[in-house]
């Protein structure tokens, strides 16, 4: 498992280089900027940054699977001597690594910009450490609806395209259904407050840690459905 996991993450090391580049290349671009608006331009950076990051990481979902079809490397991945779950886990991994790191330097570098040119807008570390895990769990969660329906395609050896696509938007459709009940098992849960000064006012805003659990459960489903389907893609 350990080497497999390092295999993985040696093979995703030009992503990760390219992401946390994207992220320094827009924060270099609007540094001139950022003194001048008070640190607007820094807060301007995570918007620029950090939106299209859920579309990129279901993307990179379907491809770090897809990859190994196409490099002819799947026949080797799948007869070495370990079990389907080491190679969901494996993967899924890789792309936590590359998920929560991304978001770290989304928030980091316009934090400490903040910190030295912006009097009008303050964030705390607690606030700062809530905003990156919980974003980057959030994100997270929704690798195994990709993962699941493009190992489902796998299985079949015709329409494998159109399998993919109707399962991860049936996956989505039973998501929305499932979130109402999801929301009521964890309702007894408190929400996560955060709180931030801009111009001396304290501005409060929630996380409802209900949704979160519930996404969770659901993408465990996933993920054991993930480890299940691996074993039965034809090579």
């Amino acid at each position: 498992m350990k080497k497999l996991f390092k295999k993985e993450l040696l093979g995703e090391k030009n992503w990760i280089i390219g992401f946390c580049c994207f992220v320094f290349g827009v924060n270099f671009l609007l540094f001139p900027l950022t003194r001048i608006t008070e640190g607007f331009m820094a807060i301007m950076a995570i918007f620029l940054t950090l939106p299209g990051f859920f579309l990129m990481s279901l993307v990179r979902a379907f491809l770090i699977w897809k990859d190994e079809w196409d490099s002819n490397t799947g026949f080797t991945l799948f007869s070495l001597p370990v079990k389907g779950y080491n190679l969901v886990l494996s993967k899924m991994g890789v792309l936590g690594i590359e998920i929560f790191l991304y978001i770290l330097f989304v928030f980091l570098v316009p934090y400490l910009i903040l910190k030295g040119y912006s009097y009008n807008l303050k964030v705390d570390s607690l606030t700062f450490f809530k905003l990156w895990f919980l974003t980057g769990f959030r994100i997270f969660l929704f690798v195994p609806f990709a993962m699941v329906s493009y190992l489902l395609g796998r299985v079949f050896s015709l329409g494998r395209g159109w399998i993919t696509a109707g399962s991860f938007v049936g996956l989505l459709i039973i998501y929305s259904r499932y979130l109402y009940f999801g929301r009521k098992i964890f309702s007894s849960l408190p929400e996560v407050f955060m709180k931030v000064t801009i111009m001396g006012d304290v501005e409060t805003f929630s996380l409802s840690l209900a949704t979160l659990m519930a996404t969770f459960i659901f993408s465990v489903f996933l993920t054991f459905a993930s480890c299940f389907l691996v074993e039965k893609v034809e090579i």
